[in-house]
């Protein structure tokens, strides 16, 4: 399959790349990216064609996946021309900037036919698959509380338009929509409301909330709370220390992924394990994306998961702009 890249200015897209790589069934076709520098970084002295503008790759390259690292406010353009030329695109999170972007993303897709997902890398991460093995085994019993925290770095290399409303998302959407996506796929049910609030304690250069910790219903009539934050200590060994509890009807888990991998399952049918992570293969999360859209089916993360991610994300900074108001979420 014919892949292209569009922005490379975020670090996440690497990963994409080495992924696509990777595949034996992918060829690198054509790269977007204004900055010398980013450039060199992607294409590491190898001939990859690079391009002005979208279109003029799309025209001359004719990729059939585009694999994205722009920032959030330039999204929404890229996910409409590739609709309209047919192209299936693989993005970085979040999804967009705004309502308005996710509403205008959605009628593209929806009218274009295309499959869109997302590098939610946790969904292959070992211990959030492990996770999911004891809860399909039936160990924790009905779902009934989920607890998810997002920390993060926050430094002097951080890009400047972190701080600028007008390109960054927010801190919730932009960090806690793993969790989010961690918890539709755990829980195998949608969100139905959320109430938020947020908190800015420290001076950054531009309005940027530190800290925000929504609490979800679920139509199953499960809970989640989750935080997102960028009070990670600098001296922290990782860029994030993810932790996550759930508790069920006959157990419970506790997770912490990143800065350091550990799983405690408590059970009234198994005890108290720890579960190794050995047995779990590693995902090739690209390849397994172009094996979907040959076959004609939706990758793993499928357009629905991307979408409903991202949309109750941006209700809960909604609500939370209107200081925790409780909102109702809608099926997409």
């Amino acid at each position: 399959m014919r892949v292209g890249i569009m922005g490379a200015h975020d670090g996440h897209i690497m990963g994409m790349v080495r992924s696509a790589e990777a595949a034996p069934n992918v060829e690198l076709v054509g790269i977007v990216e204004p900055s010398d520098a980013h450039y060199e970084r992607v294409a590491k002295g190898r001939p990859l064609p690079r391009y002005r503008t979208l279109e003029e790759m799309i025209e001359k390259a004719r990729p059939q996946l585009i694999l994205e690292g722009l920032n959030h406010r330039e999204k929404t353009e890229l996910v409409e021309t590739a609709a309209a030329a047919g192209v299936h695109l693989l993005l970085d999170k979040p999804l967009c900037h705004s309502m308005d972007d996710w509403k205008r993303m959605k009628a593209a897709v929806d009218k274009s036919g295309i499959k869109l997902s997302m590098w939610f890398t946790s969904r292959s991460y070992k211990p959030f698959v492990a996770l999911r093995e004891h809860i399909l085994a039936g160990h924790l019993g009905q779902l009934v509380s989920f607890i998810s925290t997002h920390p993060h770095k926050l430094g002097p290399n951080s890009p400047k338009w972190y701080y600028d409303p007008e390109v960054y998302t927010g801190v919730f959407h932009d960090l806690a929509c793993h969790g989010v996506d961690q918890i539709r796929w755990l829980a195998g049910c949608e969100f139905t409301g959320v109430h938020a609030v947020a908190t800015r304690m420290r001076e950054h250069p531009g309005p940027l909330d530190d800290h925000v910790q929504a609490s979800f219903t679920l139509e199953n009539g499960a809970c989640a709370l989750l935080t997102a934050d960028w009070l990670t200590p600098q001296q922290s060994p990782s860029f994030g220390d993810t932790r996550f509890i759930i508790m069920g009807t006959k157990g419970s888990a506790h997770l912490r992924a990143y800065a350091g991998n550990h799983l405690l399952i408590v059970s009234d049918e198994i005890g108290i394990v720890e579960p190794s992570f050995d047995h779990i293969p590693e995902r090739p999360f690209v390849q397994e994306m172009v094996e979907a859209l040959e076959a004609g089916r939706e990758h793993f993360i499928s357009t629905t998961d991307v979408f409903a991610v991202a949309k109750a994300c941006l209700i809960a900074q909604e609500s939370a702009r209107q200081g925790g108001r409780f909102l109702p979420i809608d099926p997409i």
